[in-house]
């Protein structure tokens, strides 16, 4: 299949200024955002792009679960899912992402185990969790 002819299922949109060193305007859809860096001691005007990607995780962990839990429950409460983004002290050894998900209502322990399947299926983790082809291309000035 041609790449031209492939369905976009999302589009996002940064950018960068020339008045700016690192904070970038971002859009999708009709959504505004901004993503900025810390520097000199300031913590910027808005998320880092690796709290974006860490947000979309948990966030999109928590929808896939609220899928499964309506369908299964009548009430199953507050579903809370932190990520943390651990880097090695040590050379080598590995980054990884640290996924909390904290439930509010106590599930049967069978249910738990189908919540943890679920949680690795959501479409985010999918994403994050395999290499995938970035085709990049730079276009002359619009």
């Amino acid at each position: 299949m041609e790449a031209d002819k492939d369905r976009v299922v999302a589009n996002a949109r940064a950018v960068l200024p020339l008045t700016e060193r690192r904070r970038t305007d971002l859009t999708t859809r009709n959504f505004n955002f901004v993503a900025d860096e810390p520097h000199n001691g300031a913590l910027g005007d808005g998320p880092t792009p690796t709290e974006y990607l860490l947000m979309a995780l948990a966030s999109c962990t928590a929808q896939t679960l609220r899928q499964y839990v309506d369908y299964k429950y009548d009430n199953a409460g507050d579903i809370t899912v932190e990520i943390d983004y651990h880097e090695p002290e040590r050379e080598g050894e590995e980054r990884y992402l640290k996924r909390t998900i904290t439930l509010s209502e106590e599930p049967d322990p069978d249910d738990l185990k189908v919540m943890h399947d679920i949680a690795e299926k959501s479409p985010v983790t999918l994403l994050i969790q395999f290499a995938w082809s970035v085709r990049t291309e730079f276009v002359g000035p619009r």
